[in-house]
């Protein structure tokens, strides 16, 4: 501790500690960006990844209650009876389709949900069509779009399960984005906790040098 005593200057250690405090304030802006960043992955998480998940289910939902009901369909009364609630499937699918396109997209989902768009506008063309054949009983018609249209569902159905994948891993991304932030965070933590341990002895040290390097009072002493 002699180095405590031989000190030209202690404005230089003043300057160092005002320098380690800088440092712990950067800290601090820095844990706050990497708040302000979790909380974007968290919203990212439930906005762009949950909701469009149930927003996958929704659609596939549909489209098979809405298979089932035209391939249900065999004749003109059949379908007066569904198409009202065909219509309301396409207004429900169209619905999700636009509150879809309004998350955040990646490069490969964009693609894919456009590519869906695209079949489900087909598909729809194709039902359109199936049900005016069954109207005017064109068998021949009818028969050639029902396999058209189970073709152009199952393709769709592809593109759903690549977007459901899609979410899955882009909400790992997200976890392990958040846990490289937390590790970077506690490390930061370690290192500040230590900085402020050597401040403190480092103060105590100068106190005591301060306090050893004063002169001591002349002593007095009375004759008897």
């Amino acid at each position: 501790m002699k180095w405590a005593y031989s000190l030209p200057n202690k404005t230089k250690i003043a300057f160092c500690s005002a320098l380690i405090l800088i440092m712990i304030f950067a800290k601090n802006w820095v844990d706050k960006r990497n708040v302000n960043t979790l909380d974007s992955s968290f919203s990212s998480v439930f906005d762009d990844r949950l909701v469009v998940e149930s927003y996958i289910f929704q659609l596939s939902d549909n489209l098979y209650q809405k298979k089932i009901m035209i391939a249900n369909c065999s004749n003109a009364e059949h379908v007066l009876d569904v198409q009202p609630q065909v219509n309301t499937h396409n207004t429900t699918i169209n619905q999700i389709l636009t509150d879809y396109e309004k998350t955040k997209l990646t490069t490969a989902e964009s693609m894919y949900f456009n590519n869906l768009k695209e079949r489900l506008q087909n598909l729809n063309t194709m039902e359109e069509n199936f049900l005016a054949a069954l109207m005017t009983q064109d068998l021949d018609a009818s028969t050639a779009l029902s396999t058209q249209m189970q073709k152009n569902f199952d393709v769709a159905m592809l593109d759903l399960n690549q977007l459901s994948k899609i979410q899955i891993s882009e909400g790992r991304l997200l976890r392990e984005q958040s846990k490289q932030i937390t590790a970077g965070s506690t490390m930061l933590s370690q290192f500040e906790l230590v900085v402020i341990v050597g401040i403190g002895i480092l103060i105590q040290i100068l106190i005591f040098a301060s306090r050893s390097a004063l002169p001591k009072a002349p002593q007095q002493y009375g004759l008897n």
